[in-house]
This record gives structure tokens, C-alpha cells and sequence, in this order.
């Protein structure tokens, strides 16, 4: 849908639906736990449960427990890989992203307003419109008919400051934007519960998809400069008001004009439909650090919507997060120069020395010398389709994308499939660790030749979204660090759904064989 596709009508209809706000949850196990010990006269419990009673429950838009147990073999050990998986207000399955049964569109659409889409009065889903409201902000934003727009002021950013990351120039867009809105005389409303939640989140919306576009054209002239260095800076804006208004022109959607950008070039649907799981997982998933932010500055009222994406955008942007997707980097170019034979001690060297990059899990026990070990299920979703389009052709590794990913299935097997065996500790079970999230990450974009500044971007494209499902929560009840868990009612059950173990298994199975996991089979 375009954007000439919001009638009026439409228009009033949606902003209807912005203010509709989930239902608060009712799960109250500290105060019911109270309550009881009262009647019991167990004076001394009541007195210390009634220290917790303020403290709410963590957050109900999702939850990610234990849902699977896959049994696979690494060698001649059979081991049960327990696999975590999410589920948004427990009405939205991961399973339902893996199999192709839902949108990006109908996934933020249950995220922010906790329930599934519905139909309107003249049969358009509400899904629909609201990605046609999305898509209308990020062509405003961009201005492509614009002389002096965005896509100019961006443009003429990056020839100046050329090989800078995205992140760099929607950080500086944002307080150019914030100051040129305080010239105007335009105040910032802010995030705080004395403004509707529907102004809320439509300032949320269109402020997030200016901040896309930003990044969007800074991505794609930093190709065009990699392509032509000479280019002068007219013949830059140029070149990107060409190429996004082509885009456009084809109908493409937002979020598909994301994926041209970071490859350079027109995604095709293979590349766009990867980029997209990937993405909707994203969005799909908590992220500690980031999301906490959010969680903060929404509880203590962010004095604006920009100064809220910023700091979340740096959190996740920092070492912690996508650090590891870097320190991969560097581990696989420092193999590459290093004979064969040294690889497996120095795989053994990065775990001893604080962690192998991209392995293991900081809240999950994602490493093992059992029988069992979890799994965090991102890498083989994200992978899933790659896997697919390898096989039919649609991809085709360079020799030096095939070398590095004969490096990253070497990991695997030395980390999981063989395990670690610490000096001294000969007679130990080996130590086991599954990749995790930023694995798979890693993998999808070395193979669609995504440059290195630009691997944080799909990530905050996506991840904002579910910012603002954190934003619209805090609206009901403050949540910064909670303690209580969360309702068992957002905790999907798979009812014999396979989809996600059999993913995961299909994964593991092609790295652990002694054949190259990432060509044609």
C-alpha cells in the first residue's frame, strides 16, 4: 500500500486506534501471596512480602522460557539442546515468524496494542493501514522531490565525513532535528503519561521513521562512495535521490528499502524475505541492556521522543551488544592468516580469555559438561532461509565469503560439537557452548555482503519497535528493574508445533558434518 492509500476516513479510524492501549495485567502473585499469610497469621512473612508489594512484575510483552528439547549428536555423544523460545503477550508464537503466517506489519501490530489484527468497516486490515501510516512518515521524512530535503542534507553529510557508520548520522540528525524543532518554537512533548498514548505513539512513529530514512541514505551513499570515491557531493545527492525514488516507484515498502540500502543496491525477494526474519525476530526479542533503557526513560519521563531513540540507539549500538558481531570479525580475520593446525588452540584461547565471540549467553546456561545444554533458537531462525536459498542456488558465496564461513563452521564444531577441554582437565567432560543471537547475525550478513559499519542498523530499525511496545507498558505500570516473574499466561505452550526444534536441528546437523555447511546441498 501506498500512502495515497489512507483516506480520511482511514485516517481518523487509525487515529483511534492509536490510543488504544493493551489491558493491564491482573497477575498479582505478591499482593495474593500477602493476602494469604494474613489469614494464616504468619505475621513475620507478611511483614517482609509486604517490603516486595511495589515492585511489579517484569514486562508482559514477552517471554522466553524453555520450550523444546532436541535431541542432536555432537560426535558420539548424544546431547539435548533446551531451547528457549519467545512468545509476544502470549498471543503471537515465534513459530508463526518461522513458517511465513505472520508480517512485520501484524507482529508490531500485536506488540503495541496486544492483540491480533482485525478486519475494518470496508474489509481492509488494520495491519495494512497501519503500515501504510508507517510507510507514509518515512516517505515525508525523506522529501525525494525535496532540493534542499533529507536525502541532500544527509548526502552532503557523508561526502564530508565519508566511511562513518549510520549510527552517526541519525545521532547527529536527531540534534539537528531537536534544535531546528526549538527554533520553530516547537517544544518537546516528551514520554510521560500527562500526554495521550495515542499522540504518544504517532509522534513515536514519526519520529522513528525519519530517523530510518536518515540512516537509510547515509548507508547507501556510503556505498555509492566505496563504488565511485571521486564523486563530488552534487553528484551524491544525486545518485541517492535516483536510486531511493526508484525504489519507491516499485512499490516497495519501507522496511524492503532498508534492505537495498544496506546492501547498495535493489534487494532481491530472496535477500529482502532474509532480511525481514531476521528482522521481525528482532523486534520479537528482548534485549536486556537497550530495553532496560527504554523501560528507564520511559518510567522517568524522557523529556523527548528523539533524546528516548538516541539513548536507546547507543545502548545497543555499545560494546556489550554488538561487540561480540565485531570481536567475530576480528577472531575470523586473525584465523585466516594463522596456519590450520592453530586454529583449534586458538579457539581454545578466546574461551579461556573471557568468552569465544558470538558463543554462550549471559542469562541463559548456554554452556554445558551435561547431557543438556540451552539454546538460544535466534541463529538457526535467522539462518533458516539462507540455508534455503544456498540450496537453491538464489545465493552464491565469494571464494572469501566461503573461506570465512568454512571458518565460523569450524567454531561450531571445535565449541559445541567436539567441546573445550581445559589444559589439566583431561579427563573431564568437555565443555559445551551454543552460539547465540549475534551467531547468527553474523553469519546472515557476511553472506549477503553487508558492510561492517553498517550491522548495527537492521537491529535498531526493528528493535525501536519494540522500544515503543516498552514505552506504551510503562503508560500502565512502571517497570525499571522488575523482580517478580512474569504471568505464566504469556508463556506460549507448543501444543506437538515443531517448527523451531527442527530448525535448530537442521542447523546444527549441516555444522556438525565434516562438509561445508554454507554450500549448494
Amino acid at each position: 500500500m501506498t500512502s495515497n492509500a489512507l483516506t480520511s476516513a482511514k485516517i481518523g479510524a487509525l487515529r483511534e486506534l492509536l490510543a488504544e492501549v493493551p489491558a493491564a495485567s491482573a497477575h498479582a502473585p505478591t499482593s495474593e501471596a500477602l493476602q494469604r499469610a494474613k489469614e494464616l497469621n504468619e505475621t513475620q512473612i507478611a511483614e517482609v512480602i509486604g517490603r516486595f508489594l511495589s515492585m511489579p512484575q517484569a514486562t508482559m510483552t514477552l517471554a522466553n522460557p524453555v520450550l523444546y528439547n532436541a535431541p542432536v549428536q555432537c560426535g558420539e555423544d548424544e546431547v539435548t539442546l533446551a531451547i528457549r523460545s519467545y512468545s509476544i503477550r502470549g498471543i503471537v508464537d515465534e513459530h508463526e515468524i518461522v513458517s511465513g503466517a505472520l508480517s512485520a506489519q501484524g507482529l508490531l501490530f500485536a506488540g503495541l496494542f496486544g492483540r491480533r489484527a482485525g478486519t475494518m468497516e470496508d474489509g481492509t486490515r488494520e495491519e495494512e493501514v497501519l503500515g501504510t501510516w508507517i510507510q507514509r512518515e518515512f516517505e515525508g521524512a525523506l522529501h525525494a522531490a525535496e532540493a534542499d530535503g533529507l536525502i541532500t542534507q544527509v548526502a552532503r553529510f557523508v561526502h564530508q565525513y565519508p566511511g562513518s557508520g549510520p549510527e552517526l548520522a541519525l545521532q547527529y540528525f536527531i540534534a539537528k532535528r531537536r534544535a531546528e524543532l526549538a527554533a520553530k518554537g516547537v517544544g518537546d512533548h516528551g514520554v510521560n503519561t500527562d500526554r495521550s498514548a495515542g499522540s504518544l505513539l504517532d509522534e513515536m512513529l514519526s519520529e522513528h521513521m525519519f530517523i530510518v530514512a536518515v540512516g537509510c541514505v547515509s548507508m547507501f551513499c556510503n556505498h555509492e562512495l566505496r563504488r565511485r570515491p571521486e564523486s563530488t557531493a552534487t553528484a551524491l545527492v544525486e545518485a541517492a535521490r535516483t536510486f531511493l525514488t526508484g525504489e519507491l516507484a516499485a512499490g516497495k515498502t519501507a522496511f524492503e528499502v532498508c534492505y537495498s540500502c544496506l546492501l547498495g543496491r535493489s534487494a532481491t525477494p530472496v535477500e529482502s524475505n532474509i532480511l525481514e526474519r531476521m528482522g521481525m525476530i528482532q523486534m520479537h526479542h528482548g534485549s536486556a541492556g537497550s530495553n532496560m533503557v527504554a523501560r528507564f526513560l520511559a518510567s522517568l519521563h524522557c523529556n523527548s521522543v528523539l533524546e528516548f531513540f538516541a539513548a536507546c540507539q547507543i545502548t545497543l549500538d555499545s560494546k556489550r551488544h554488538f561487540g561480540a558481531i565485531h570481536d567475530m570479525t576480528e577472531l575470523i580475520r586473525r584465523m585466516e592468516k594463522a596456519p590450520e593446525e592453530e586454529h583449534a588452540a586458538m579457539i581454545l584461547q578466546e574461551v579461556l580469555t573471557g568468552g569465544l565471540p558470538t558463543f554462550g549467553h549471559p542469562h541463559i546456561s548456554a554452556a554445558s559438561r551435561g547431557g543438556t545444554i540451552q539454546q538460544d533458537p535466534r541463529a538457526a531462525v535467522y539462518l533458516s532461509p539462507v540455508l534455503d536459498a544456498l540450496d537453491n542456488g538464489d545465493l552464491v558465496p565469494t571464494d572469501k565469503q566461503a573461506r570465512r564461513l568454512a571458518l565460523i563452521q569450524r567454531i561450531y564444531r571445535t565449541a559445541l560439537v567436539e567441546g573445550i577441554v581445559k589444559p589439566g582437565k583431561e579427563d573431564s567432560e568437555p565443555l559445551r557452548l551454543t552460539p547465540n543471537t549475534d551467531f547468527g547475525a553474523w553469519t546472515v550478513q557476511e553472506i549477503l555482503g553487508i558492510h561492517d559499519n553498517d550491522r548495527t542498523f537492521l537491529t535498531y530499525v526493528y528493535r525501536a519497535f519494540g522500544w515503543m511496545m516498552d514505552a506504551r507498558e510503562q503508560l500502565q505500570l512502571k517497570i525499571i528493574r522488575p523482580v517478580i516473574a512474569a504471568d505464566p499466561a504469556i508463556v506460549p505452550k507448543p501444543d506437538g508445533v515443531d517448527v523451531i526444534p527442527k530448525v535448530v536441528t537442521k542447523l546444527h546437523n549441516r555444522l556438525a558434518s565434516e562438509k561445508a555447511a554454507f554450500s549448494k546441498q
